[in-house]
């Protein structure tokens, strides 16, 4: 192209004038709505928010979980009590009383390693109910047991506690599944107050029904309660939230909410890693927790196991006052 002559002159070529750049958005995340019934007068939110938690069912979740704790509690002193009146119809020494007494903690020494290892696998539903029939069926079978051999009831109680082994693994992986991270330690604390509910009841129930229908009668009442514990838990009770064909949806988006998820499970996908225990037993923390824990079992099985014996061979104190105590 030719250039214009000299003395014309250049047109400038402008740029279009900027234009002012606007504000990045900011993520937001969606808040969860408040749940049906909540009213910002009057503190109504509150109210709403405590009936949505009491009326939930993730509670309904914690509530069988306390339950399990309690029939597990309950028919694992139910010996304590039974053991002085076994003892004299079976002509066992103390040091014998100890032995079967002391049945149930070699298969409870290490179930619980490999419950949580199923747990992992399975899920805690389903863990869950196959302990809870299993040791309902070893304490419902310990009358026959007892009456054909000794040692066959010797087993019944090893049996007892490798199926308690799971208890506690499996309320771990339902608390993790149905409960937000705000909730857990409340979720946590009615499970565990089942537990020591169990303690009173066994330990308070058991001489009463002894004293009516014979020194077996509560190792079948508590087996038979268990039974129709496992019966309420397959048909009420689902592995997650998002299974269950009742929750709503409000439940459903603060629990999921609430919940750090990296990955969400998908239906028939398990979880295929093995626990990676020499690296949990090469730390401090990991030691300290055995030892505490190892320190506390000490007292929370010696006290219900030796205390009725004591009370009642060495003081001459009835059994309905020597559980009392």
């Amino acid at each position: 192209t030719s250039r214009p002559p000299p003395w014309q002159p250049r047109r400038l070529l402008c740029p279009a004038p900027l234009q002012p750049l606007r504000p990045l958005a900011r993520h937001r995340t969606r808040p969860v709505a408040a749940p049906p019934g909540a009213s910002a007068a009057g503190g109504g939110e509150a109210q709403a928010l405590a009936a949505e938690f009491m009326t939930s069912e993730r509670v309904k979740v914690a509530a069988m979980l306390g339950l399990a704790l309690a029939l597990c509690n309950a028919d694992r002193v139910v010996m304590s009590v039974a053991i002085v009146p076994l003892s004299q119809a079976y002509g066992w020494t103390p040091s014998f009383a100890g032995v079967v007494q002391s049945s149930f903690l070699w298969g409870y020494l290490v179930s619980p390693i490999i419950g949580g290892a199923l747990v992992d696998y399975y899920g805690g539903k389903r863990v869950m109910a196959y302990g809870v029939a299993l040791w309902s069926f070893a304490t419902f079978l310990s009358p026959w047991a007892a009456a054909r051999s000794l040692w066959l009831f010797i087993s019944t109680r090893i049996l007892l506690g490798v199926a308690e082994g799971v208890a506690l693994p499996c309320m771990n992986n339902m608390v993790l599944r149905w409960f937000p991270r705000t909730e857990r330690s409340s979720a946590v604390g009615i499970a565990m107050a089942g537990f020591q509910l169990g303690n009173t009841i066994g330990l308070l129930l058991s001489p009463i029904i002894m004293s009516r229908t014979g020194t077996f009668g509560p190792f079948v009442i508590f087996g038979l309660f268990g039974f129709l514990w496992v019966l309420v838990w397959i048909s009420a009770i689902t592995g997650t939230p998002g299974e269950h064909p009742q929750i709503s949806a409000y439940e459903l988006e603060y629990i999921t909410k609430g919940q750090k998820l990296v990955k969400p499970q998908v239906q028939g996908e398990r979880l295929r890693k093995i626990p990676p225990f020499r690296n949990l037993l090469s730390k401090w923390p990991t030691w300290a927790l055995i030892s505490a824990n190892a320190m506390h079992s000490w007292g929370l099985f010696r006290h219900p196991f030796m205390d009725a014996s004591v009370f009642q061979n060495h003081i001459s104190c009835q059994s309905e006052r020597s559980c009392m105590v």
